[in-house]
């Protein structure tokens, strides 16, 4: 036969350090994936807008006419680019885009748009622009598609 004994449970002070224990491991989590959470994604209509730009008969895209949202300059990063370095190269806060899957993929340009250097719009286009590792100004930023598909920065 089975008999519990009272001493058995847990006492009203074990319970509530149980569940202070459980209520900092929520809030750990909570506070851990908050860096996930404020990502920026790729804007599909905008990257639309832009290729649609590049395959027109002029082939030629102006990035201050396509993108209508507040921002001064931009960034193309390369495939398996760190966004770590480059932040820290060019002085920039691209906090918000560092889980971008660019530091694995091959598959895509990543055009980081800035306000203030701090990253505030991205766009995923095919692998077709040429990474720059400078900042743009964004009346320079003009685009023309060249000979084998490949997207330079118009002169």
């Amino acid at each position: 036969m089975f008999v519990l004994h009272i001493t058995n449970y847990p006492t009203f002070e074990k319970i509530l350090f149980m569940i202070k224990i459980i209520e900092i491991g929520i809030l750990f989590c909570t506070i851990i994936s908050c860096g996930y959470l404020f990502q920026l994604e790729n804007d599909k209509i905008l990257t639309e807008k832009i290729e649609a730009e590049l395959n027109s008969k002029n082939k030629t895209v102006d990035f201050p006419k396509v993108a209508d949202f507040e921002w001064d300059s931009l960034i193309i990063i390369g495939p398996y680019s760190q966004v770590e370095k480059i932040e820290e190269e060019l002085n920039l806060n691209l906090i918000n885009i560092r889980q971008n899957g660019i530091r694995y993929s091959d598959f895509y340009d990543l055009v980081v748009f800035l306000k203030d250097k701090k990253s505030v719009k991205i766009i995923e286009l095919k692998r077709a622009m040429t990474p720059l590792s400078t900042v743009i100004d964004k009346d320079k930023s003009i685009f023309v598609k060249g000979n084998k598909g490949i997207i330079r920065l118009a002169e």
